[in-house]
């Protein structure tokens, strides 16, 4: 039999692609668009790295910009866990406030704390080929949804959260502001200081703990663990929680409700065990809200501005889709404060 020549398949070099460029550039795919497009606010040095990318490939940029039409989309997703969360609210006009100067529009979802939710809102993401996402995930450690970020043709900035991967991040200073309220309630004397949160599997859960523990340590008091819950950010835990608190051997004397739903479950419960505050028991809340400062007495509160928070991610969002990529791991801390108001005291006697 004779030897075929070979057929032209078989011959024909591979097609260069947009990827091929990105990844030789060392950009993101969104990147290469908005270099082919004259897209302005690109760094000089990352545009010469995708134009000298483009020339060694032999990527035609007159096709490149037909193929990218529809990349170029000026497009950016924010996936939030808590459509009721008022924080989210300001945090989003905060991001829509910088992102529209920018030319970008803002596409917001709720995932209703859904790690499968969120997978979906990720591929959904991709196909309408977004700019960059601002991502406020459930689970930090959840394997699919870390699969799906490391994927993504998109850079990502977290809120509120931290991950393994190397992404950017920013969050309030939790750990402060617990320890700012948790070192006056001991001033004040209190010595059984009890935590309700959420969040053991997120970073804001984390920090708050970690402000209770170290003013306790600070002090030379011990924590005692019966006094942590830390499994819920739902008025019904709340209210659940508050009352097995009060149920104890030794009850708290100060409650810490660190969460924007919580005040919601704490008020009723202490109501319903005719528990005055702060004449018997002190209580904080954080995430100051409009509950906390209308009921009787006002409820002291950590506090800290949502809308910077969502600000100062969609500027660092938008260093990284310009190419001016800042170091991985970057987490850029929003402050808090402690608002002072009727509701702590020295403890009951």
């Amino acid at each position: 039999m004779k030897n075929r020549p070979p057929s032209s398949a078989s011959t024909r070099p591979a097609r260069v692609t947009v990827h091929d460029v990105a990844q030789r550039a060392g950009v993101a795919i969104s990147t290469v668009s908005r270099v082919v497009n004259g897209a302005p606010r690109v760094a000089s040095d990352i545009r010469e790295r995708v134009e000298s990318a483009i020339k060694e490939l032999g990527w035609v940029p007159s096709l490149a910009a037909q193929a990218m039409r529809g990349a170029a989309t000026r497009m950016v997703g924010f996936i939030f866990s808590d459509v009721r969360n008022p924080m989210y609210a300001s945090a989003i006009k905060g991001a829509e406030d910088v992102l529209s100067q920018h030319g970008y529009a803002l596409m917001v979802a709720s995932s209703g704390g859904s790690s499968e939710r969120e997978l979906a809102l990720l591929a959904l993401f991709q196909r309408r080929r977004a700019d960059g996402l601002l991502f406020g995930v459930e689970d930090e450690s959840h394997a699919g949804v870390m699969r799906a970020l490391e994927a993504a043709s998109f850079p990502t900035v977290l809120i509120e959260r931290e991950m393994t991967l190397p992404i950017n991040a920013v969050g309030a200073d939790h750990y402060t502001g617990v320890a700012q309220a948790t070192r006056h309630l001991i001033g004040l004397g209190h010595r059984r200081i009890a935590l309700i949160s959420g969040g053991r599997r997120n970073r804001v859960g984390r920090d708050r703990l970690a402000g209770l523990t170290q003013a306790h340590q600070d002090a030379g008091l011990a924590l005692d663990p019966d006094l942590l819950r830390l499994d819920s950010f739902s008025p019904d835990y709340a209210f659940r929680e508050t009352q097995m608190l009060l149920g104890l051997a030794q009850p708290p004397t100060a409650i810490i409700a660190a969460g924007m739903h919580l005040l919601e479950g704490v008020l009723p419960a202490l109501r319903a065990a005719r528990v005055e505050v702060p004449r018997q028991l002190s209580l904080v809340c954080s995430n100051d809200t409009p509950l906390a400062r209308l009921a009787t007495p006002a409820i002291s509160a950590i506090r800290y501005d949502a809308h910077a928070l969502g600000a100062e991610a969609a500027m660092l969002l938008l260093r990284r889709m310009e190419g001016q990529e800042p170091p991985s791991h970057t987490r850029i801390q929003i402050p808090t404060e402690l608002v002072l108001r009727e509701s702590c005291g020295l403890p009951a006697r």
